[in-house]
């Protein structure tokens, strides 16, 4: 039986459900919605080449903080290694910083946008429920 996620776009979060059959009717557990949005699920993969820190610092030895394809290549890099889906907004930054735009104006907008100096996403991106229902 498969657990399929699906997003509830009245309170903004991921609900996982078990599917039993295809025409299961599938309603926000908290509103009431029934018009749920299913979405790609997360998942995790393994590697037996996996980087340890000191691989990590290796590769970030010879970054040029000056220079922003230098940075762009490098976060490319350990997100990729790390497997991690830096999503549309980040990823056209990235895109900027490798055509060679400046780094602090990329910085400026992504913040204007939401995101933290951390790179993490605005808070309107959705919560997970950690139920299964």
């Amino acid at each position: 039986m498969p657990i399929y996620e699906y997003y509830c776009s009245e309170c903004n979060t991921i609900y996982q459900f078990l599917v039993r059959s295809e025409r299961k009717e599938i309603k926000c557990p908290k509103c009431g919605n029934d018009n749920l949005e299913r979405v790609m699920s997360q998942f995790s993969t393994s590697s037996s080449k996996a980087k340890s820190d000191d691989d990590f610092a290796a590769d970030m030895a010879d970054i040029d903080e000056n220079d922003p394809r230098s940075m762009a290549k490098a976060v490319r890099r350990m997100a990729d290694d790390m497997g991690e889906d830096l999503g549309p907004e980040l990823e056209h930054a990235l895109e900027r910083l490798e055509a060679g735009e400046d780094p602090e104006k990329v910085e400026q907008e992504l913040e204007e946008m939401g995101f933290s100096e951390d790179g993490a996403l605005p808070s309107s991106a959705p919560g997970r429920d950690p139920g299964l229902y």
